[in-house]
């Protein structure tokens, strides 16, 4: 039957298969037993279970073998690497940099991402097709490589584009539209996104536009622009009464894409998908749209299987099925279908949603469709930018109508709970029975996102959490519904954690001190969260980190003001004392000027150090700070946290904010000796997570767990 869809038990098999290996202990035994089974009962969709579980076993010993090659490397030497240059070089802040879909390092191949960042200007790429570079090769904590570029002298490019590739043409395209840069940065930095997948040249205020419409997913080049470019040729050529030609020319197209934008997941499962559905035609074995999508779905796994954790995987192959499964009648019903599919996908992977982003992406596709014809043009005619401008302006206008914000992620087990459920659905029912199941299968995460936001909004007992965001500091301090936050970090992972734990207002925002690791994140807490202050130290207040929070308190609204030594705060059950050295220091004033509080709460005492030093630690000594709980400053290193510091506090407890693998060696073996000495119970990010510290009756309960 056309309409069935007997590819979804095969996709569901593999699926089960790629999960399953990394928990079997002997998943080879796991690979005879099935196919042995598969056999006996001559089912062919169980065969798919042991591929899974080969594929699975495939990228394991691949990544083992890239960590093995990783170890031998020397870090502290320079290491040589060489990259493809599929990309053009993107400005970040102080420094620029390039990312790469694979790399070389001293002769060993590593087939995962890299991005390679300079603290200079780089040449411009021409028509060179690989980058040399010497540095430090990184692999930071969340398994990304990373290499810095100290110098021009350790930079080159080498080798040529050869003329038939078209990757060569991409590039050609894109250096025409670079030389109008100049009087039209933002028009050519789109043009290039829409037309050639390159978004280096977008600004974050463009980004953020589209984010807050919920409709960033059209700005950049993604399956949408394949399957409109698709659709156009078919048309045109069936209009012209040639339909086996247009057959062969989209299977053609399908091909060529992915060589002309380059290696990036959207465009490979949109051209799948094409080539799949031109395949049909062309074999005369034509088949269901329905079919088409599992059978996509279950060719990208079976080419690319780690994209089965990948979020623009799950988000492609939702959307679609959405429509295909659920909304098929009325654009109304698509709308409100992709939404429920969406939606627990985006707030799990992104803890973050745009309410009404469907209908928005469905009003302005018609305008990205014409910013891409405009695009296209602009390659000869550069008056077509004047276009893009203007279409770009209605676009930022319609992103005024999104409402985006942070929000709980639903629980693991109901993602995956309702993943299969969905899976088997597919397989087993049809027409609105298979749509209404769908519906209210997806609707269960969704649900146990909202349900598991409300039940935290207000603490039950005081708690601090020490949030583990890398090398920098962020702590929540709860007491019923009254929030304290001391620093945020150095990027955006603060705020799906706050989300995570309920947090939607926050009385007291606190900066320690203007350091981009503890401040990075805190203007876009101050614009996204509810905040009904901001309290800083006016001493070494500056910065580009300062700036942008006065900035944010600005456009928000937010009061903020200088704390001075001595005052007191309260926040629920907590009360706070106040302390700042009497001075600037030579060395580290910033560090040392750093806000230090002395909490108390039922009886139990804590002590936020922020960054401060031995000098300011010194200044302090004639005060009453002994802790149950100490902060340890400054990530640990061996430049704060003194032994008479250490006996003067006398904590029973200790916990060190600080990155994995991270680059300053923190916390330093002499911090974690003096700890060890005086019997302290010390607690790490790195290794343990985010820590939430609970008082209990005048008791303490501490927990870690990574987010």
């Amino acid at each position: 039957m056309r309409n069935d869809v007997p590819a979804a038990f095969p996709l569901l098999a593999l699926i089960a298969g790629l999960a399953l290996a990394p928990v079997l202990t002997n998943p080879l035994a796991a690979v005879l037993g099935i196919t042995l089974i598969a056999c006996l009962r001559r089912s062919p969709s169980l065969f798919f279970v042991p591929l899974g579980l080969c594929l699975a076993l495939h990228v394991q010993q691949r990544t083992a073998r890239e960590q093995a090659a990783f170890i031998r490397i020397d870090p502290g030497r320079f290491t040589t690497i060489e990259v493809p240059l599929e990309r053009d070089w993107a400005e970040r802040d102080a420094s620029f940099m390039l990312r790469a879909s694979n790399f070389s390092a001293n002769g060993a191949a590593f087939d995962t991402p890299i991005a390679v960042y300079a603290r200079f200007e780089p040449p411009e790429i021409s028509m060179e097709a690989t980058l040399r570079a010497e540095g430090f090769l990184r692999l930071n904590e969340r398994g990304e490589y990373s290499l810095g570029v100290k110098s021009p002298a350790l930079l080159s490019y080498a080798g040529a584009l050869p003329r038939w590739h078209p990757r060569t043409w991409n590039r050609i395209l894109a250096n025409r539209l670079e030389a109008h840069a100049r009087d039209y940065p933002d028009e050519v930095a789109l043009a290039q996104a829409l037309l050639l997948g390159r978004g280096e040249r977008l600004t974050e205020e463009m980004r953020e536009s589209f984010r807050r419409g919920g409709t960033y997913h059209l700005l950049v080049f993604s399956g949408l622009q394949i399957a409109l470019a698709a659709a156009l040729l078919a048309m045109l050529l069936r209009r012209l009464h040639a339909p086996r030609a247009s057959d062969w020319l989209l299977l053609a197209f399908s091909t060529l894409a992915p060589l002309f934008i380059g290696p990036t997941a959207s465009v490979s499962r949109a051209s799948v998908a094409i080539g799949l559905y031109a395949l049909s035609r062309v074999l005369k074995r034509p088949t269901s749209l329905e079919n088409l999508w599992c059978v996509a779905a279950l060719l990208r796994l079976i080419l690319e299987p780690r994209d089965l954790v990948d979020p623009s995987f799950h988000l492609t192959y939702a959307g679609a099925g959405a429509l295909l499964f659920i909304g098929k009648r009325k654009w109304v019903w698509q709308a409100l279908a992709a939404e429920i599919t969406i939606a627990p996908l985006t707030l799990f992977h992104f803890h973050q949603y745009a309410l009404g982003g469907t209908l928005l992406t469905f009003a302005m596709a018609p305008l990205i469709f014409a910013m891409l014809a405009a695009s296209l043009v602009a390659c000869a005619f550069p008056l077509a930018l004047e276009a893009i401008r203007l279409l770009h302006a209605l676009c930022t206008a319609l992103n005024a109508f999104g409402f985006s914000g942070y929000f709980a992620s639903p629980p693991v087990a109901a993602m995956i709970a309702a993943g299969l459920a969905a899976l088997l659905v597919l397989a087993l029912l049809r027409g609105r029975k298979r749509a209404v199941a769908l519906s209210l299968v997806l609707l269960v995460p969704t649900a146990a996102a909202v349900m598991r936001s409300v039940s935290q909004q207000s603490a039950a007992r005081p708690t601090v959490t020490f949030f583990d965001v890398g090398q920098g500091d962020a702590i929540a301090i709860r007491s019923g519904g009254e929030t304290m936050l001391v620093d945020g970090g150095r990027d955006l992972r603060l705020l799906p954690l706050l989300a995570d734990r309920g947090i939607r207002r926050i009385g007291t925002v606190l900066l320690t001190h203007a350091h981009p690791d503890h401040c990075a994140s805190l203007p876009s807490v101050i614009e996204n969260f509810g905040v009904d202050r901001v309290l800083v130290t006016s001493r070494r207040f500056r910065g580009e980190c300062a700036t942008r929070i006065l900035a944010a308190c600005s456009r928000s609204a937010t009061p903020i003001r200088a704390i001075r030594d001595g005052e007191q705060l309260r926040v629920g059950a907590f009360t706070f004392d106040v302390h700042l050295a009497d001075r600037t220091f030579r060395r580290a004033p910033e560090n040392n000027a750093s806000v230090i509080l002395h909490a108390t709460v039922e009886g139990r005492r804590f002590l936020f150090t922020g960054d401060s030093e031995k000098e300011a630690e010194l200044t302090l000594a004639d005060r009453d700070l002994r802790s149950d709980v100490l902060k340890v400053a400054h990530h640990g290193s061996r430049g704060s946290t003194s032994r008479t510091l250490l006996d003067q506090v006398a904590p029973r407890i200790a916990v060190i904010s600080c990155g994995r693998h991270n680059l300053f060696g923190h916390p330093h073996p002499a911090v974690l000796d003096a700890l060890r000495e005086r019997g302290v119970r010390t607690w790490r990010t790195d290794l343990d997570g985010s820590v939430d510290v609970e008082v209990r009756e005048g008791r303490l309960y501490v927990n870690g767990g990574r987010d």
